[in-house]
């Protein structure tokens, strides 16, 4: 066959052609795969793998202090997939019409005691965890308590076995004095979870110890003097462990426990411990002259310290508050200086109350302490969560973090008191049954 001139022109031509169909082919299909890519995600999830969508929700962003109104918020294997989600035909998912409720973090309680420090009853700390979790606080801190019975808990709960709030434990650490020659609150021999520490303790020995009992971080308590409390707080560092401590180490003071680079400092009211006044620590001093002592105390030295180590004062209001009531005066000043604030009660579980007391201390903050409602809020979600060490899962309402939510029928950011006007608890992606 004679072969023309202009044949290969013509398959030149002739590819080009096909090349350009073939890219436009794959533009639209490109186009056409991003468009529907939340719907081919859901495509593959597996088949028993139930689908939850808070419909039409008003979601708070914790951090900036506002609500993405009106959202659908999709949960997936116990973590939020999505705050938007998009799609109109929701086949297989379980749908919650939450139109005019509002969608908060679940609350942290970040000092609690749901042990004692001796031999448990297993099923007295299950039923205060599920009180709090009852009542919308989907984690707590117990500051002190018997580790065996808080880490058999801790987990059966989080393996589902046992319902209530996930619980993050200390193992409590305190020196010479407190344990033998002064307070004698126990005697040797002492467990992981609650050991003697003195500038002869092997420190490596001690946090590896703590963290092999299940326990979050270490309570320093009592008898540290500025020498030794650093490096007991390095030590515990260097093993993953949170440092945390009294404000008051006795004989270390407030600003050698805040510069020993201690992540949580508890207890507003033995901030005291910085007045030189001798006359306000007597018993018949007027609180008058007490509050006057207080105003005029100079918190911005200790503030600073705590500024610049990124620490927390967890201000434990509701322990000292009928005793010190000089303590609202206190946190108000140390508020307005800018230092992280947790919501901690240091209290145990009363079945019978209505709520339990964190509600009350958030309501103190902002009644008496003048905290915004949104700070008052931040307190005990993400700040809580710093304290724990959880604030890449918990805290925040975002997508990949764990579903530990809290539905009000009215919105706390109006009134902080809304916090008890539940209307559903959601932990690790699943409704609570609220009896």
């Amino acid at each position: 066959m004679e072969r023309r001139w202009w044949m290969p022109l013509r398959f030149h031509l002739l590819n080009q052609k096909c090349m350009k169909t073939t890219l436009k082919s794959l533009i639209i299909i490109a186009i056409f795969l991003f468009s529907n890519l939340e719907l081919l995600l859901a495509t593959k999830m597996p088949a028993d793998t139930a689908l939850l969508i808070l419909k039409n929700v008003n979601v708070l962003d914790i951090n900036k202090g506002r609500y993405r109104k009106g959202r659908n918020v999709a949960i997936s294997q116990g973590k939020i997939l999505s705050i938007d989600y998009g799609r109109k035909n929701w086949k297989n998912a379980k749908v919650v019409d939450l139109s005019g409720k509002y969608l908060i973090p679940g609350l942290i309680d970040g000092h609690v005691h749901v042990t004692a420090q001796t031999k448990n009853n297993i099923e007295n700390t299950y039923s205060h965890l599920n009180y709090y979790l009852q009542h919308g606080v989907t984690s707590v801190r117990d500051a002190s308590g018997d580790g065996a019975s808080l880490l058999e808990a801790q987990r059966a709960i989080n393996s589902g076995k046992r319902q209530g709030a996930s619980v993050y434990f200390a193992a409590v650490m305190a020196g010479d004095w407190f344990y033998n020659r002064g307070i004698n609150l126990h005697k040797e021999p002492y467990e992981p979870w609650r050991q003697l520490v003195t500038e002869n303790t092997n420190l490596d020995s001690a946090m590896k110890e703590a963290k092999a009992c299940g326990a979050t971080g270490v309570k320093l308590y009592h008898s540290f003097d500025k020498v030794l409390l650093p490096k007991v707080v390095a030590a515990a560092k260097q093993h993953g462990l949170k440092t945390w401590g009294h404000v008051m180490m006795y004989p270390a003071n407030p600003m050698d426990v805040a510069s020993s680079r201690m992540e949580v400092l508890s207890h507003v009211f033995m901030l005291e411990n910085l007045l030189t006044d001798t006359l306000f620590f007597k018993r018949k001093t007027p609180l008058s002259y007490k509050d006057s002592v207080i105003n005029t105390l100079d918190i911005k030295p200790f503030s600073d310290i705590m500024k610049a180590n990124n620490s927390i004062l967890d201000a434990t209001l509701c322990v000292s508050e009928e005793r010190d009531p000089w303590i609202f005066t206190l946190l108000k000043k140390i508020y307005k200086e800018g230092v992280a604030i947790n919501a901690g009660t240091d209290q145990i579980v009363d079945l019978k109350s209505a709520h339990p007391r964190l509600l009350d201390e958030l309501s103190s903050f902002v009644d008496k302490c003048g905290f915004s409602t949104i700070d008052a809020l931040r307190s005990a979600t993400v700040v809580s969560a710093r304290v724990i060490g959880q604030e890449k899962n918990i805290g925040t309402i975002e997508n990949g973090k764990m579903a530990d939510l809290l539905v009000l029928n009215g919105d706390p950011l109006n009134d902080i008191k809304e916090l008890s006007a539940i209307h559903m608890v959601i932990k690790s992606g699943k409704i609570v049954d609220i009896k």
